[in-house]
């Protein structure tokens, strides 16, 4: 662990990262994107290769072993530590979404009684935020909270990295064999990723896909290479430093330079596209970690400690599902709208819920 791993730019990466989650979902989910003319569809389309949930993942990696190796082992305070990051303000962000689901009238007393509330709810306070029942389909896009699935995801992380410490890290008499086992699972990962993006995110869309293959597509593994990439950067930090710091333009342009050229050269869900987006990914999560400790006073100067990310993330969806509701969402001049009250509602999650709550972690 670096000595000064609180002097970095993570919340203002985090904070990009959201931005672009927020304004790909009310461009892309909504169908706005189809009304814009030509030029506008193909500049939202160039968003697409800077994503923000493999930003996140790979931040995830990177700091969960951070914390993992702080807590010493020690499962119970890490666990503490994990839960007290995703689930209080995640819990709050739940009441909201109730209250207005009941408010535009899909919360009836004959819904409410019913199992499918019952594990709905179960799933939202838990892990399987990804589940929408039917009774949704016709509130805002038609899933109450889309951007939950990764927290079901994130979860999965959580449990993985003991697991991957007590199956590989301890075994330091076995280098090789670990090496080669750490390269299984990434590859592997990396496969399945590839399957259920063509399955899920290929020709007719997620609602159409087999269940099997949305349903695997909300585990950790085909996510997991990603997640591996900040691991891995972690775990070698010192010797990467002097790559790392201060580089972050380098790895950016080379990555936006081999986005580029799959752009131009390799067509959507090909073979070709598959093995120049891998090398793409990995300079991706390299850019991502440089840029954390390029300038690393930059986030303090910006935000001064505040990392609306979370907020932003949680609620943003709620907020266009409302805006969609109402019919305010149907041109672009709706997007400074969507962006004002995702910010203040992130604002209020940070400083009423988050950050009272991260002061009560333990700490090693």
């Amino acid at each position: 662990m670096p000595l000064d791993h609180r002097s970095n730019n993570f919340d203002l990466i985090r904070l990009a990262a959201a931005t672009q989650v927020v304004l790909l979902h009310a461009v892309e989910q909504t169908g706005l994107r189809e009304t814009l003319p030509e030029w506008q569809r193909h500049a939202f389309g160039l968003m697409a290769w800077l994503p923000g949930v493999p930003i996140f993942f790979v931040i995830s990696g990177f700091l969960i072993a951070r914390s993992y190796e702080r807590c010493g082992g020690n499962l119970a305070e890490y666990f503490w530590n994990r839960s007290l990051r995703i689930f209080p303000a995640l819990w709050v962000c739940l009441g909201v979404t109730l209250i207005l689901l009941g408010s535009f009238g899909f919360l009836p007393v004959s819904f409410l009684k019913s199992g499918t509330f019952v594990g709905w709810l179960l799933g939202q306070l838990s892990f399987l935020q990804f589940f929408n029942p039917d009774q949704f389909r016709g509130f805002g896009i038609g899933v109450a909270n889309g951007a939950l699935w990764t927290i079901t995801v994130e979860l999965q992380f959580y449990l993985f990295v003991p697991l991957l410490y007590a199956a590989v890290y301890r075994l330091r008499t076995w280098k090789k064999v670990t090496g080669l086992l750490l390269l299984f699972l990434f590859l592997a990962s990396y496969a399945a990723y590839c399957v259920m993006n063509v399955k899920v995110n290929g020709p007719g869309g997620f609602s159409r896909a087999p269940f099997a293959f949305k349903l695997l597509y909300n585990t950790l593994w085909p996510h997991l290479w990603m997640f591996m990439v900040g691991i891995f950067i972690h775990r070698y930090f010192e010797l990467l430093r002097s790559f790392l710091e201060g580089k972050f333009f380098y790895y950016i342009g080379a990555y936006l330079l081999l986005a580029t050229v799959i752009g131009y050269l390799a067509p959507e869900f090909s073979v070709l596209f598959y093995l120049l987006l891998l090398p793409a990914r990995i300079l991706l999560g390299f850019a991502t970690i440089s840029g954390a400790y390029s300038a690393k006073s930059l986030s303090r100067r910006l935000l001064c400690g505040t990392d609306l990310s979370y907020g932003i993330y949680i609620y943003h969806s709620l907020v266009i599902n409302v805006l969609v509701e109402i019919g305010l969402l149907k041109t672009l001049d709706a997007l400074p709208i969507v962006f004002i009250i995702t910010a203040v509602l992130g604002l209020l999650s940070w400083h009423l819920i988050e950050k009272p709550v991260l002061a009560r972690k333990a700490i090693s």
